[in-house]
């Protein structure tokens, strides 16, 4: 092997290591604030069902908005809203229904799961139900 190529390969070789360690990184700090949420639930677990089902509920949520959060701030989007267009790119029809007054057609109606997207790449497209101009029965499956 000739200098130059040993050098390529070893430039090659720091430069993967370099890019799997910031990958790795990266990974432990996101583990580490789906942990936080864990040990949320482990404290609300550990309390027992509040009396108050309102108050458990609103526990949840808390925990649901934190994690939520902090997948956000590591750049985890949510894809998919009701009322707005579907798109094939980004949304998967679950169903569709005849467009209530005031609604277009292929209008997002309902979202039946959430979609998700990280730096641009949609990892799931949102299931949803659409509006349809006229005559289609409510909940039929689009193909």
């Amino acid at each position: 092997m000739s200098d130059a190529a040993a050098r390529l390969a070893y430039e090659h070789a720091r430069d993967l290591a370099a890019r799997d360690s910031v990958h790795r990184a990266l990974t432990e700090r996101l583990l580490l604030r789906c942990a936080d949420a864990l040990d949320s639930f482990d404290r609300l677990l550990a309390d027992g069902a509040a009396s108050d089902v309102d108050t458990y509920r609103g526990s949840l949520a808390l925990i649901a908005g934190q994690l939520e959060r902090d997948l956000a701030e590591e750049g985890l989007e949510r894809v998919g809203r009701v009322g707005e267009r579907a798109e094939p790119a980004t949304h998967h029809v679950e169903a569709v229904r005849a467009a209530p007054p005031g609604a277009d057609g292929d209008e997002v109606l309902e979202i039946v799961q959430r979609g998700y997207r990280y730096r641009g790449q949609v990892l799931r497209a949102a299931r949803v139900v659409v509006a349809v101009d006229g005559g289609t029965e409510q909940g039929t499956v689009r193909e």
